[in-house]
């Protein structure tokens, strides 16, 4: 990205209904790791990655008949880089934490199949989930 914004916004308006169209942009933008910063307004660092992701996520808002706007953005006041950073950290340590809780889980019940050397099915999507996370 040429600009030296730092941060992407990603300014969204979502009709009421169907509800299915919030719950679905609401778990797309957790899963690209985005933060709320208000209601309806979602950050990321400002990369080419992420510009696309959210490029995605606006283009189903639009075709679901809502709107949304992206914005590139340095942020002036009401809050700090330091603050939105946190929010990250704060979103990511709940994240790491849930996998923790879970992989522990797992380790306790041990299956015929991780018996053989095979992995368990839960194992494998804990694992895409952390690659996902990180």
């Amino acid at each position: 990205m040429e600009s030296s914004s730092r941060w992407l916004l990603l300014i969204h308006q979502i009709p009421p209904r169907p509800s299915s169209v919030r719950v679905k942009v609401w778990r797309r933008l957790q899963r690209l790791g985005a933060v709320a910063v208000k209601n309806s307004v979602y950050v990321l660092p400002a990369t080419e990655e992420a510009r696309e992701d959210f490029e995605w996520v606006l283009r189903e808002i639009t075709d679901a008949g809502g709107d949304a706007v992206l914005c590139e953005a340095t942020l002036a006041a009401g809050l700090s880089d330091d603050e939105v950073e946190d929010l990250f950290r704060a979103a990511r340590r709940a994240d790491y934490e849930r996998l923790a809780a879970e992989a522990r889980a797992l380790a306790e019940v041990r299956t015929d199949a991780e018996a053989d050397g095979a992995p368990a099915p839960e194992l494998e999507g804990l694992r895409r989930r952390l690659r996902e996370t990180v």
